[in-house]
């Protein structure tokens, strides 16, 4: 199908690709690319997809998408940039236009997004899921999506002492107060995959305040992320409606967190909807980063040696890095591992859609992790640890995979 040059997504990849000079710096860093070393995996690749799609040099085809829909959006390319190129935002509005032209959106992503937009669904598939749990059925589901979720009461009879106050971690000088008004945002991964690791976050933010409880829709990553903008936007108004008498809004996801902070830029030239979306963006806080602000004390101090696994859209896309790493020092014996920032392989859908590459990616991070010694592998989102407990089954026990609000 011929081009059409003028759509606005095209027009707007164009001004972010048009500043690549080809340089190659982002290829060594590419997780894709280390795997099989392919030039269209990489973001260079990437961006001469873009470009000629631009210049009319290749159609809007499904194939296209395919190459396009292969990219974990992990920022990898964007960090090490000289001049700073989003890829990841050139690919979300490449796949857009071509998902608009050719109407060639996958179904399995039309049907997951028909779920995840109604929380009544969330909530009944997070019960069927909880009763496979129960029956030891989940491992039906392919690509170990479903795993067995390793709660804070398996952690605690194998690795806590005594019941002892850790130390506190570094507070900040943000305005978090206990008087504030504080909302927990329950993402639809936390819901469904690991419901004991949303409880804990739960009980933390009781600790300190009386959390509002919302019943909060999808944040729509994986609709934005997939061609479907328009359900991304009207869940967007839902939830910032919905958090409106919020001071702060804390999510315990990376990926919901990082697409909340950043809401505010897709409504930009939206006059009625700008300024509360910008207002919404700027109240929410990553879990580790509200605890950090408020010198949040963990509840126990474990007799665990913990390693850090970075979620590409936390330290990535939001910048967090320290806070999870001080409070798991508070918490228990801490030791870093090589590249932790590196992606797991998750990415999403990715791990289904393309599972010998994403296992090929994760089997690097599981030697990472098992050269560490670590007994307990954290991380602060539950599509990573999705992957990380497929390596920790993988090691044979070496070490479990844990969320954050689990272990502090």
């Amino acid at each position: 199908m011929r081009n059409e040059p003028n759509d606005k997504h095209l027009q707007a990849a164009r001004e972010i690709v048009s500043q690549c000079d080809r340089c190659g710096t982002c290829l060594p860093v590419c997780p894709l690319f280390d795997v099989n070393s392919v030039e269209s995996s990489g973001a260079r690749g990437k961006n001469v997809i873009a470009r000629a799609l631009v210049e009319g040099g290749i159609e809007a085809t499904p194939e296209a998408l395919a190459k396009v829909n292969f990219c974990l959006l992990c920022r990898a390319c964007v960090e090490v940039c000289p001049s700073k190129i989003a890829t990841d935002d050139a690919m979300i509005h490449i796949r857009q236009y071509l998902v608009n032209r050719t109407r060639a959106a996958n179904t399995r992503y039309k049907a997951m997004g028909g779920l995840l937009k109604s929380r009544g669904l969330v909530t009944l598939a997070a019960g069927s899921l909880a009763l496979l749990r129960k029956l030891g059925l989940h491992s039906v589901f392919p690509h170990g999506m479903v795993p067995e979720e390793y709660t804070r009461a398996h952690f605690l009879a194998a690795f806590a002492g005594p019941a002892v106050l850790a130390g506190k971690a570094p507070p900040s000088d943000a305005a978090v107060t206990a008087a504030s008004r504080v909302a927990y945002f329950e993402g639809c991964g936390m819901r469904m995959m690991f419901p004991e690791a949303a409880a804990q976050t739960l009980d933390i933010l009781k600790a300190g305040t009386r959390p509002l409880v919302k019943d909060n829709v999808c944040c729509g990553l994986p609709h934005l992320a997939h061609g479907l903008r328009d359900e991304f936007l009207a869940l967007a108004r839902k939830n910032i409606e919905l958090y409106e008498d919020a001071e702060v809004v804390v999510s315990d996801c990376a990926s919901c967190g990082g697409t909340l902070k950043h809401i505010a830029s897709y409504f930009a030239d939206d006059e009625q909807w700008k300024d509360r979306a910008a207002a919404f963006s700027r109240k929410v806080m990553d879990l580790s980063e509200y605890l950090a602000r408020t010198g949040y004390t963990p509840r126990q101090k474990a007799g665990a040696t913990f390693t850090y696994h970075d979620p590409c859209h936390l330290s990535r896309g939001q910048g967090i890095r320290k806070q999870p790493r001080d409070l798991l020092r508070a918490a228990g014996n801490f030791v870093e591992m090589k590249d932790a920032d590196v992606c797991c392989g998750g990415a999403g859908s990715f791990h289904m859609d393309y599972p010998g590459i994403a296992s090929k990616i994760l089997d690097k991070k599981r030697a990472n992790i098992e050269r560490t010694g670590a007994a307990i592998v954290v991380t602060g989102c539950p599509g990573c640890l999705i992957q990380l407990a497929k390596a920790a089954k993988a090691s044979g026990g070496k070490f479990k995979a844990m969320h954050i609000s689990q272990v502090i």
